[in-house]
């Protein structure tokens, strides 16, 4: 079955501006390099919602986006504030407990929690039916900014003729990634923005149709995507869902950067979907909706009855402050539809502080039932309808990364009630060998990871005299970033085709035993502690040579 997403035009971000006052854009910053999209399952009702996040720079003449349905779908506005929420309330997350053996020092450091090693862990066309063509116009309507149609056509090479005569920016060259499509007799819907928005308005689309099985289409995604495209993928429904035929691989967590929180987790993903052949996925977290919910809506949290009757500007907005309402793209772009600000005056400006602007308001008139219409259909019933997407009892999200060559399999997910749950926390102990008087600085770390390995980190002195950072030393560490690499499907448990854990074992050990060697022959010598593996004699280089040996191989790559 063919299911959803593709953005057919250049995906870049934009600048965010600094401002203090209702309307800002510097909030939380959305992540423009992944795509993203959540999907609903209701396997009693027979349908799967999708909902998808658009980006796009450039001129609103341009934009062109498609999307394939296996059926006729219902359209609706999506929010943003869906995807902010589902980012970071879901992402993982990797915590280090620290501990100190010995008596330590600060020495001339700083704090504990310091590594130095970066990190930081914790988005008028008229068309007509034209049977001769072999498209076929089913629906055409108006879904907030956005002129959508709804066709169906039994050759690619019309369909793509049809769009780009309908004034759809869209490359000679799609009709091949079409073409698989056509043969599933797919529904198109295309997005244009309508002719009296700009591309501030864009906002995700939402859509609705027969089925139980979400699916990527992924090959018609190629035509526009980048290298090592991340995937951001959200399902909902009754039980875990897991990738059916793409492959599955648990990350290998000595490879992440722990000292900076895991910041190179996405790399990570790149890397252990690459290793799995470049079509996997890995499981960020799986299990029930507590996380989510209650985070974009509450019933009557927003009432716009009252905002229909305040025909004074001031009061009005007045009234969004006060009651809450959020102050995000969608409502800056419903009231500049409505109660544009007076002329030559930035709509930031105006919205933030209308009384400011009393004098150029005396003649001023607005539709306050118009503006309190559009604010309900673009801020708040998409923020309605997305919270009840939590409602289910499980969400799983599910992230990759993977190459236009790469993407020549449309990803489906199916529901696994065997599979448990996966926490998006973890944690680690890191002990600070201290001594008798040593310091933050310049002592020697263990780190003991969750599935119990262990691995001798050399200190903050050492790493710095080197020029190398925790990431980069434990890659030239590491041989592999998916520990397993496995096949779900939707009962039992996953078959392992994989488990390279048994190869960071064998290199790491060996990495263990030498800086072992070398820190005691450094105190023997009379070093300062924790210093073996920079001063401590032929065990000392042995130690060294091994990550730097490991890091020239990893860097010819």
């Amino acid at each position: 079955m063919l299911h959803l997403l593709a953005a057919l035009t250049l995906l870049t971000p934009t600048d965010a501006v600094a401002c203090g006052g209702f309307f800002c854009n510097n909030s939380t910053p959305i992540d423009q390099s992944a795509e993203r999209i959540a999907f609903a399952v209701d396997e009693a009702a027979g349908t799967v919602e999708a909902h998808v996040q658009i980006f796009y720079t450039g001129s609103a003449e341009e934009f062109a986006w498609v999307v394939p349905t296996p059926t006729q779908p219902e359209l609706f506005l999506s929010t943003d504030a869906l995807f902010t929420e589902l980012s970071w309330r879901l992402e993982p997350r990797f915590n280090l407990n620290w501990y100190e053996e010995g008596r330590c020092e600060w020495g001339s450091y700083g704090t504990a929690g310091g590594t130095g090693t970066g990190g930081g862990g914790y988005y008028d066309y008229s068309a007509s039916s034209a049977p001769e063509s072999g498209v076929v116009v089913v629906e055409e309507k108006k879904v907030g900014p956005y002129e959508t149609v709804v066709l169906k056509a039994d050759d690619e090479a019309a369909l793509l003729d049809w769009l780009q005569a309908a004034g759809y920016d869209l490359p000679d060259t799609l009709d091949a990634a079409l073409a698989p499509y056509i043969t599933f007799d797919a529904y198109f819907v295309a997005l244009k923005l309508a002719k009296d928005e700009d591309v501030g308005d864009i906002a995700p689309l939402g859509m609705t149709y027969p089925g139980t099985r979400p699916m990527i289409p992924i090959q018609l995604t190629s035509v526009a995507a980048t290298p090592d495209m991340r995937l951001e993928t959200y399902v909902f429904g009754s039980h875990r869902a897991v990738p059916d035929n793409y492959l599955h691989v648990q990350i290998n967590e000595a490879a992440i950067d722990w000292l900076g929180y895991g910041s190179n987790y996405e790399w990570a993903i790149t890397q252990a979907a690459n290793e799995a052949g470049g079509q996997a996925f890995a499981t960020d977290y799986a299990g029930d909706t507590s996380l989510v919910d209650g985070s974009l809506y509450r019933e009557g949290m927003w009432d716009t009855g009252p905002l229909a009757m305040l025909d004074d500007p001031i009061a009005f907005m007045e009234y969004l402050m006060g009651y809450g309402f959020p102050s995000n793209n969608a409502l800056l772009e419903a009231l500049s539809d409505t109660m544009p600000p007076p002329d030559g005056i930035d709509a930031q400006d105006f919205y933030n502080c209308v009384s400011c602007y009393a004098d150029e308001l005396e003649d001023y008139e607005f539709d306050p039932a118009a503006a309190a219409a559009a604010i309900e259909e673009r801020v708040v019933e998409p923020m309605r309808r997305a919270e009840r997407l939590f409602d289910h009892a499980w969400v799983s999200r599910m992230t990759s990364s993977i190459s236009p060559v790469e993407m020549t399999v449309d990803p489906h997910f199916v529901f696994n009630p065997d599979m448990g749950a996966v926490d998006n926390e973890h944690f680690a102990d890191i002990y600070v060998m201290c001594g008798a008087g040593g310091s933050w600085w310049d002592s020697s770390r263990r780190l003991e990871l969750p599935d119990g390995r262990v691995i001798m980190v050399p200190s903050e002195e050492w790493l710095a005299e080197q020029g190398l950072t925790y990431a980069e030393f434990i890659e030239g560490l590491t041989t592999h970033y998916a520990k397993i690499i496995e096949d779900a499907s939707s009962s039992g448990e996953p078959e392992v085709l994989f488990d390279l854990s048994q190869l960071d074992y064998d290199s790491i050990d060996e990495w263990n035993d030498s800086f072992t060697d070398a820190t005691e022959d450094a105190q023997e010598d009379g070093a300062a502690k924790g210093c073996g593996c920079s001063t401590g004699g032929s065990s000392g280089t042995l130690a060294l040579g091994l990550v730097a040996g490991a890091l020239v191989r990893r860097r010819r790559h």
